[in-house]
């Protein structure tokens, strides 16, 4: 995904954040507008429920206090029709409509209707009423008649603490009147309704509370339905007020802005790198040059780069050609080597033989010669003696000339093979320490070489130092590479060696030489010989 495409779905996603934003204040402004309406709606049942315990609690203490006054008292003393007289009177006093008096068996003692006008039927049977009044001596609840809506009040007719000699029920009527009353008082519209029945629907900022009116056993008789009025929720998004529009706009300023800063100091300039980038072109960045900010930098790495990149592909070139010279050098190595190998096969085949069969000659004409003739005798053996020691240095030299019968064979296994053919000559005890890995950077050219430099080490230690013990190692040392033989043999000093002769140590000198190497040597008389040759493999081989 490109650069610009994805600083266009940033900008998208903060448009998209900014009206989110706005989507949120409006969600949360309806939150707080329905959290208002549900505690009016709270508040308001509180208050229904309030202005009913008030209304009841302040009827059912008249009826109670009635029900054990001197009234009804006149009725035990005997006095019932004074009594009934006195009770129609007082039925305006409870707002009610009729009253009745129980005997303890549930039969009427006495009954009166407001104003004393004939005698009221009981709304419920009185069997009923007197199993729920001994289980609760002071009760309230509705009944219906052929008027409508009655709520009754009840109490135990009785003087002191002796018990119940009968019970007074006074009845008050729900009608529109009380309806209005409890709707003032409440500040609702209050209307009765049958129960199991749908109730109607509300106009908006409309909210309706029911209250079930329960009969003698608890039922629902009827259901006390109040309305209310309510703040209206609002549409989410019916209207914006001014700070919403200030807010929507000031983030549009916002990601404009933004959208311009992001085209012309990022955009455009990524542009310009990546085209240069795709042409291959340093041209391309000439318009950030000037720019002393962090794409001004970009583009200075990007010149840079093409520099070095032009300087990679020459090195690269260059590098392929030595390489290349490498790879013919190598391979005229190994035709050399294969030449001297055949060189070495037809010496083995041809001068050696024909060297046995010289000495197998003389061997015989030794028996041929009489006793007296010790000085002939001795002649011939000195001249089998040379021709013996000729046979082991062409032995040695044909080895020499193979240096590795194979390019599969590892270093170490040369080196092993040339000291078990030292030990077939000699016997001697060798000991081996080759660090495989440092072997294996080694060019062909120097293995060839530090082969050549331990068979010519090896052979002085046995030949002239009669050494029996030789160590061979090849260690690393920081980047170089330390090849070294080590002898118990009779050693020497280094700084007279040259009047002999001998030429081991020029050999060996001229080896390390060739190889641009270091050659060291320490020797003394009785002490050995420890000779070092320092090479420097390249770090990888191709």
């Amino acid at each position: 995904m490109s650069i610009k495409r994805r600083f266009l779905i940033l900008l998208g996603l903060l448009l998209g954040g900014f009206a989110a934003s706005v989507a949120g204040i409006r969600w949360l402004e309806r939150g707080q507008l329905e959290s208002i309406r549900a505690e009016s709606v709270v508040e308001r049942g509180l208050v229904l429920d309030r202005w009913l315990a008030i209304t009841t609690r302040k009827w059912d203490a008249l009826v109670l206090e009635y029900a054990q006054g001197e009234e009804l008292g006149r009725l035990l003393n005997g006095e019932a029709e004074e009594t009934r007289t006195r009770l129609a009177a007082s039925l305006s006093y409870f707002d009610a409509t009729a009253a009745w008096v129980l005997h303890p068996d549930g039969s009427v003692w006495l009954a009166a209707t407001a104003g004393g006008k004939g005698a009221p039927a009981l709304p419920v049977p009185a069997a009923d009423f007197t199993r729920a009044a001994a289980g609760a001596p002071t009760a309230r609840f509705f009944a219906r008649d052929e008027s409508g809506l009655l709520e009754i009040g009840t109490g135990p007719v009785r003087r002191g603490g002796e018990p119940p000699r009968g019970w007074l029920l006074v009845a008050r009527r729900w009608d529109e009147t009380r309806l209005r009353t409890l709707g003032g008082l409440a500040e609702g519209t209050m209307t009765l309704q049958e129960t199991g029945v749908a109730a109607p629907g509300l106009p908006p900022g409309r909210v309706a509370l029911t209250r079930p009116l329960n009969d003698l056993a608890g039922r629902p008789l009827r259901v006390l339905r109040a309305e209310f009025a309510v703040p209206e929720l609002p549409a989410p998004f019916a209207s914006l007020d001014s700070g919403l529009w200030i807010f929507l706009a000031f983030g549009l300023l916002v990601v404009g802005a933004l959208a311009l800063g992001l085209q012309l100091w990022v955009l455009r300039p990524l542009e310009l790198v990546s085209s240069s980038l795709g042409r291959n072109d340093p041209a391309a960045l000439s318009p950030l040059r000037a720019d002393q900010g962090e794409l001004g930098r970009v583009a200075q790495l990007v010149e840079s780069s093409f520099e070095q990149r032009d300087s990679l592909q020459r090195e690269i070139a260059e590098r392929a050609r030595v390489e290349q010279s490498l790879r013919q050098s190598e391979e005229t190595l190994r035709r050399t080597l294969e030449e001297r190998a055949r060189l070495g096969r037809n010496l083995h085949d041809g001068v050696i033989q024909a060297l046995y069969a010289a000495g197998m000659g003389l061997a015989g004409i030794r028996v041929l010669l009489r006793p007296e003739q010790e000085e002939a005798v001795a002649r011939l053996e000195q001249t089998r003696a040379v021709l013996n020691e000729s046979v082991t240095d062409l032995r040695n030299f044909i080895a020499g000339l193979e240096p590795e019968a194979a390019r599969e064979q590892t270093f170490t296994h040369a080196v092993t093979a040339l000291l078990d053919y030292m030990q077939s000559i000699r016997p001697v005890s060798a000991v081996l320490t080759i660090d495989e890995g440092l072997a294996a950077r080694l060019t062909l050219v120097q293995r060839a070489h530090a082969l050549q430099f331990a068979r010519e080490a090896v052979s002085n230690a046995l030949r002239h130092g009669e050494a029996t013990e030789v160590r061979v190692s090849l260690q690393s040392d920081g980047d170089s590479a330390i090849f070294a033989i080590e002898d118990n043999g009779r050693g020497f000093d280094p700084a007279q060696r040259g009047g002999n002769g001998g030429r081991g140590l020029d050999n060996l000198a001229g080896r390390a030489r060739e190889l641009g190497a270091q050659f060291q040597v320490r020797s003394e008389p009785g002490g050995g010989t420890h000779v070092t040759l320092i090479l420097n493999p390249p770090k990888s081989l191709s």
